[in-house]
């Protein structure tokens, strides 16, 4: 009865159809929501015989039509579940595909399609409840996948990377010179990174992919990665150090020219420097300079909730620890009261808002917890000088 419910559950989630049969291959129930969906593949006896062909034990099976149409069948003691079809947007290629069948006009119109990531999930849930077997992703695309024999031919590749390199005498950009770039992001050191960007040196930057504009793009998302780490080990919070990489990195994905990609690497690194820079500024002069996770928690959260009302209960709940403390551990850490370092933060947001969007000054201020636009400008002239108007008209994007 339990399984009959959960193939309903699965059925409907997926707007597709789900069948329970005996071992011998008789189906014993269906379901399948969409009406119009008929599922007339099943019903050809070959092509049902391919879907119980040697089942493994343990682990979901896959099996397509033309490469197209998936189904996953688990098999439990008594009985054996299929759920499907469903397509996915990008090409699956399984080791057990049938050509035998043409695919209908009438039944493709209403076959799903779905998250590779989401069904997998879903099918694994089903096996863990029939079987009470436990099995990962990983396994289910090992057993099921063509070309799964990635780590010989990773091995392969590299052995001939490493024997062409010898016999050209190549060799790859020196590794100190990527330790001082990164460590003077680390130690938000402008002037080093400047005199590390310019050293010449004898070798060559490694080959990602074959066309030009994805291999450079491929290159510069690895910099990036690679400069948001150093600044967090900088001192720079993760939350907004990955913020800013993904914000990066999309532009990078978006660009189509190839002499466009590697400006926004230089100008990521820099922008990671100052940040870690300014950091490092404020700490000088701080009797307690040392990390506390407490500390990065509360202003993880404080970055993440920047647009709702921060208490200081809220921030005690996050860092797991009594209000009073938290808030003399923070200002002994940071030089800053909780409540300044809140309001310097949305002082902040504020800028990047008036710079790079064209939000109004009320929903902004809307945006950011104030209770007025006069609250927010009475605070933004207080910390730059500058109201609203006159900031986004100096330093706004220009079209």
């Amino acid at each position: 009865m339990q399984d009959t419910i959960l193939l309903q559950y699965l059925s409907k989630k997926m707007h597709t159809h789900a069948y329970k049969l005996t071992i011998d291959g008789e189906i014993t129930f269906s379901c399948c929501k969409v009406l119009a969906f008929q599922d007339t593949y099943i019903k050809d006896k070959d092509f049902l015989d391919f879907l119980l062909e040697s089942p493994p034990q343990g682990i979901p099976c896959l099996r397509s039509i033309r490469q197209k149409d998936i189904y996953g069948i688990v098999t439990g003691h008594n009985a054996i579940y299929i759920v499907g079809p469903v397509s996915f947007a990008s090409p699956v290629y399984l080791n057990c595909d049938y050509n035998e069948l043409m695919l209908e006009e009438e039944i493709e119109k209403y076959v799903p399609q779905v998250n590779p990531d989401d069904y997998l999930e879903d099918i694994l849930f089903l096996n863990h409840m029939i079987t009470g077997v436990e099995s990962t992703t990983e396994q289910i695309i090992e057993t099921n996948c063509l070309n799964h024999d990635h780590t010989g031919k990773v091995q392969k590749h590299f052995n001939d990377i490493l024997f062409e390199n010898h016999e050209n005498n190549v060799h790859h950009n020196p590794y100190d010179q990527e330790m001082r770039e990164f460590g003077s992001i680390e130690n938000g050191d402008l002037i080093q990174l400047e005199k590390s960007l310019q050293e010449d040196y004898d070798g060559t930057i490694g080959t990602l992919a074959k066309d030009p504009l994805r291999n450079l793009k491929n290159l510069v998302i690895v910099l990036v990665t690679l400069a948001s780490r150093a600044a967090i080990r900088g001192g720079l919070s993760p939350e907004i150090s990955f913020s800013l990489s993904d914000s990066y990195i999309q532009q990078i994905e978006e660009c189509k020219d190839l002499a466009l990609v590697a400006p926004l690497a230089h100008k990521a690194e820099f922008q990671y420097a100052e940040m870690v820079h300014e950091i490092k500024e404020k700490q000088k002069g701080i009797l307690k300079k040392q990390k506390n996770p407490r500390i990065n928690k509360c202003k993880d959260f404080i970055f993440s909730h920047l647009h709702d009302r921060i208490t200081l209960e809220d921030l005690a709940a996050e860092a797991d620890c009594n209000p009073n403390y938290l808030s003399q551990l923070f200002k002994e850490c940071e030089g800053i009261s909780i409540s300044g370092y809140i309001l310097q933060e949305k002082i902040n947001r504020a800028k990047n808002l008036l710079i790079y969007s064209d939000y109004s000054y009320i929903e902004i201020a809307t945006y950011l917890g104030f209770s007025s636009q006069s609250h927010l400008g009475t605070q933004f002239k207080k910390h730059t000088g500058y109201t609203l108007r006159q900031y986004r008209e100096i330093y706004g994007r220009k079209e």
